[in-house]
């Protein structure tokens, strides 16, 4: 199983989250798990194959509908680090 970093998440975020797993019963990683399956249609089912009805969809794609289904979490930055990558130096 793949492990996840969500850097940025903002207290509000963090307290909804929470939240929604404390009324669900369950921890803030389980909950935020589920609300990515919902969000790509994947639960239960095979990675590689996504419901038959329903177009793969890419990542892009996948968040902002994350975003329209899951409201609160408007405020997480998905934006990408521009800093050039540096490689190493022998120098």
């Amino acid at each position: 199983m793949n492990a996840i970093t969500i850097r940025n998440l903002s207290d509000e975020v963090s307290r909804a989250l929470e939240a929604r797993a404390a009324e669900n019963g369950t921890t803030a990683e389980m909950e935020a798990e589920r609300i990515l399956e919902d969000a790509l249609a994947i639960a239960g089912s095979d990675a590689k194959a996504g419901p038959a009805d329903e177009p793969k969809v890419g990542l892009g794609t996948a968040l902002r509908q994350l975003g329209e289904k899951y409201p609160e979490l408007a405020d997480i930055d998905f934006s990408r680090d521009q800093t050039p990558a540096w490689g190493p130096s022998f120098e």
